[in-house]
């Protein structure tokens, strides 16, 4: 090889390695990189770079905007992932209002490994701090607290349902919590302070929460202390309750513990209730009762997956004790409430509100106070409270009761037995029946719902009541006087009052041997009318009732006459005329003559008119008499009557015997009949009386010519008392 060649050999050969610098490996610069760039990313590392991604799915979960501030992870066996200022937007159609749900704080506590063999998700911890939640239900029924997919409703496409089972959960740590809660349909706007106690605490974990706001347009303020809302899932430990309510000034307490609430298991709790009207019950039951006066009631509160039962229940309504048993089917369409109670004594006036008629001594309540005011400045003379249709309709009702012993302000009875049901907003009250020493007073009755107003019908049977013992209260009574008849009444209304004021039907009662007059009158009839009635009858004061008889026909609520009549040892009195509850009027006549033809008449003669609360009594002179005498005309003589006066105080009855002999032997020498009077044969008794031909017969109304004679004698009478 030449030189050249070698030359050119040489050129190609690497140079020589530089003395003092190595050159690293591939591998080694690889590593540095990641090296250095894990120390940077540790170093710059935010756990804030994953918000979007929570947002996103929690705003796809919840159907709301979903927002974060700062998200923070904790590395561990028991890894907590906390966020900062968590705050839950609206949805649709709620912007002008807070958000839905916001939190200062949010820490999760989650143990990783048992996902790792399929363990499920296991929470031991979840802690709230400063949660605030904006609840609200409009009046269209929309509600911000529906968290269901709103485009698959509008799509109209079942929303997908996951597979995912609940988490176990340790425990929840909730403080300073607030929730706000707006209801128009129940006229409701609540706030409540909500925390939870740490299991430290003299009386273990437990959710504490205080309310104060309205509902159904009562201001309301509540406190609860319970178990944990994580304990709600424990089957074998009793969740304890206790909550103290006050609804305007309704008051509810309920303590004690519920088994596996989540199941229905049953209870074991003691509810006590206070108010002046249990008719304000209704909001915080939904039970529909009468009104009452003040009362306490408490018992034993369980429930079961069909019924919730309120059992040896305890207390007082007014004066009267009450007891008995309650429970309620609130699964059905309409809830169903079957109540079975009791008293030892109990005060007639005490349900008062079950008629319509302001209950108790007195009212308890401003709307008592108020219906009562509208009662006592109107004419109306029988309850005239409006019946609630829409809250009969809403419950129905099974309803038995019994009084062992029953009283009022003046008439004592011995016992009340009631069964009764509600069905669709018909009332069928199969028996309401009173013991009245060996008689009976016993009724029942259907209201049908017609709009808002009810068809009724009533029937009412007086079965050999004994007088002495219905005025046993006025203590002036002496006699054994036996009382007894029928009513009944068909009519449509919204009240008592409009049912009688629209109504057909009719009366007859009979009461044989009444005893002393003078004590009887002023009682049945009030002490003033009473009292002018034996006065302007001429009646002697201590004359013994032997007998009254009274037909009276109920045609549009208007209660006419067939029979009146009066007897007592010496006297007969006979009366014609209306009734009238269409516009609580009452213009009636009565006329008292000898029992014997050869005595001559007593001066009794009487004129009432005007409004059945405070009528005007008017004494007759012979201008009124000869007026009275043709209204009187018009009397039947009532020997139809004897069965049912038979039936109801007896047949060897002296209203029986004088039924006979006013037909055979009347005092006036005519048979009182419908139409001109009839001549009566002196074989038939005392020598007629003729009457002149030329007063027409009458249906029993005084005409207005009548009526003005009848006033101006008064006055004349009034004046010459007085000059």
């Amino acid at each position: 090889m030449t030189d050249t060649g070698k030359a050119l050999t040489r050129g190609n050969e690497p140079p020589p390695p530089r003395q003092g610098r190595a050159v690293p490996p591939v591998r080694a610069i690889v590593a540095g990189t990641i090296c250095v760039a894990l120390l940077v990313l540790i170093i710059l590392w935010s756990w804030d770079w994953f918000i979007p991604m929570v947002e996103r799915r929690a705003g796809a979960a919840l159907h709301r905007r979903v927002t974060i501030a700062h998200l923070h992870v904790r590395p561990g066996r028991v890894i907590v992932i906390g966020a900062d200022d968590v705050r839950i937007d609206q949805p649709e159609g709620f912007g002008n209002l807070p958000p839905l749900a916001t939190a200062k704080r949010l820490d999760v506590a989650i143990r990783w490994w048992p996902l790792l063999w399929g363990g499920g998700l296991d929470l031991p911890l979840i802690s709230l701090d400063t949660p605030v939640v904006e609840l609200q239900e409009r009046a269209d029924g929309s509600r911000n607290y529906d968290f269901s997919d709103p485009d698959a409703a509008k799509e109209n496409r079942t929303p997908k349902k996951g597979n995912t089972s609940m988490p176990r959960i340790g425990a929840v740590r909730i403080v300073s919590g607030q929730l706000h809660v707006m209801h128009a349909g129940l006229h409701t706007d609540m706030r409540g302070q909500v925390h939870t106690t740490e299991a430290s605490d003299p009386e273990g974990a437990r959710l504490v929460m205080d309310a104060r706001g309205t509902y159904v347009r009562q201001a309301i303020t509540g406190h609860f202390s319970g178990g944990t809302l994580v304990s709600l899932q424990d089957r074998k430990q009793p969740y304890p309750v206790d909550l103290e309510v006050r609804h305007g000034e309704t008051r509810l307490s309920l303590h004690g513990a519920v088994e596996d609430p989540l199941s229905f298991a049953g209870a074991r709790l003691r509810l006590s209730l206070a108010g002046p009207d249990m008719s304000l019950l209704y909001p915080l039951t939904g039970v529909v009762i009468p009104q009452t006066p003040p009362y306490r009631v408490e018992g034993n509160l369980d429930y079961t997956a069909a019924h919730v039962r309120f059992r040896d229940l305890d207390g007082h309504v007014g004066s009267s004790d009450l007891g008995g048993d309650l429970s309620i089917d609130p699964h059905q369409a309409v809830p169903f409430v079957d109540a079975e109670l009791h008293s030892r004594r109990v005060d007639l006036a005490d349900l008062g509100g079950f008629f319509g008629a302001t209950p108790g001594e007195k009212p308890s309540t401003a709307q008592q106070q108020e219906e009562a005011r509208a009662h006592a400045s109107s004419n109306a003379v029988l309850p005239s409270t409006p019946i609630n249709m829409p809250k009969i309709r809403a419950t129905n009702v099974h309803f038995a009761y019994h009084g062992d012993h029953i009283e009022n302000r003046h008439t004592p009875l011995d016992n009340i037995d009631v069964l009764a049901d509600i069905r669709d907003g018909v009332i069928d009250v199969h028996h309401l029946n009173f013991a009245v020493g060996s008689g009976t007073l016993a009724s029942s009755g259907t209201f049908t719902p017609r709009g808002d107003a009810v068809e009724a019908r009533i029937g009412i049977d007086m079965v050999r009541i004994n007088l002495s013992r219905l005025m046993q209260a006025t203590g002036r009574f002496h006699g054994n006087g036996v009382f007894g008849g029928h009513l009944a009444i068909h009519g449509t209304g919204n009240s008592l009052a409009a049912i009688v004021g629209n109504g057909d039907g009719g009366m007859t009662v009979a009461l044989d041997q009444g005893g002393d007059i003078s004590a009887v009158l002023p009682d049945l009839l009030g002490l003033e009318l009473g009292k002018a009635l034996l006065s302007l009858l001429g009646l002697p004061g201590e004359t013994d009732l032997k007998c009254v008889i009274a037909d009276m026909p109920l045609r549009q609520g208007i209660l006419g006459t067939r029979t009146l009549l009066i007897e007592t040892g010496d006297t007969r009195t006979v009366g014609k005329g209306d009734i009238n509850f269409r516009d609580n009027t009452i213009d009636y006549a009565l006329m008292t003559d000898s029992r014997h033809f050869a005595v001559g008449s007593f001066p009794g003669t009487l004129h009432i008119t005007g409004l059945l609360k405070k009528p005007s009594i008017m004494p007759g002179t012979e201008t009124i008499a000869r007026a009275v005498g043709t209204v009187l005309l018009g009397v039947v003589t009532p020997v139809a009557l004897l069965p049912t006066i038979e039936a109801g105080v007896g047949k060897e009855s002296l209203c029986a015997q004088a039924i006979r002999q006013m037909r055979d032997n009347p005092a006036s020498g005519q048979v009182p009949v419908a139409g001109r009077p009839r001549r009566i044969s002196r074989h038939q008794g005392h020598a007629a009386r003729r009457v002149p031909t030329s007063h027409p017969a009458t249906t029993g109304r005084l005409s207005a010519a009548e009526r003005a004679r009848i006033r101006d004698v008064w006055t004349q009478r009034m004046k010459g008392q007085h000059s």
